[in-house]
């Protein structure tokens, strides 16, 4: 590579930033729901279990069982509570963005150089350095890079042509540190 400069726009649209942040949305919640229903049925066990020493007259074991299946059965409610409360502000902050995106409509420029990534849209402008970055593969539809590991910026493959895509993750494998998540 000799040290080219890579740069091109991808098109900003209500259904793509509507899209890209559902997704990111329910990558985030969907192994944390997971978890909360396995604590849910930790809590039916501790409550079967609960009863059975209440059956059988034991009960200091059936009221420690039944404390933590209540602990259980109280924490499942808050966070699911938790969860749609996030949801319902999550689409609010959307349609705010996606209103604000049709008054200021304008494509992204994506910048890959020797020296640094930057990201342009009509609201910011970002322009990092190649130690702050790292980069992974979603779903191998999305290319997901972050930045001081607090700003990400998903690019969805779909609206990069074949070209410009082996060539951003030819510079993303050079300059950038791979990170699962």
């Amino acid at each position: 590579m000799n040290e080219e400069i890579l740069t091109y726009d991808t098109p900003s649209s209500e259904e793509i930033l509507k899209q890209i942040n559902e997704y990111e949305f329910k990558r985030i919640w969907e192994n944390n729901l997971a978890k909360n229903n396995k604590n849910l049925l930790g809590g039916i066990t501790t409550s079967v279990m609960a009863v059975v020493f209440f059956i059988t007259k034991n009960h200091g074991f059936a009221g420690l069982f039944a404390g933590f299946s209540i602990a259980t059965c109280i924490n499942y409610i808050y966070y699911y509570s938790l969860y749609r409360k996030n949801r319902k502000k999550f689409r609010e902050i959307i349609e705010k963005e996606m209103t604000d995106l049709k008054t200021n409509s304008k494509d992204v420029n994506w910048e890959f150089t020797p020296t640094h990534f930057s990201f342009k849209n009509y609201k910011s402008e970002y322009k990092f350095i190649w130690n702050e970055i790292t980069y992974c593969v979603l779903d191998d539809r999305y290319l997901y890079i972050t930045a001081n590991s607090v700003l990400n910026f998903i690019l969805d493959k779909s609206n990069v042509d074949k070209e410009n895509l082996d060539k951003t993750l030819l510079y993303l494998k050079m300059k950038a540190k791979f990170k699962k998540i």
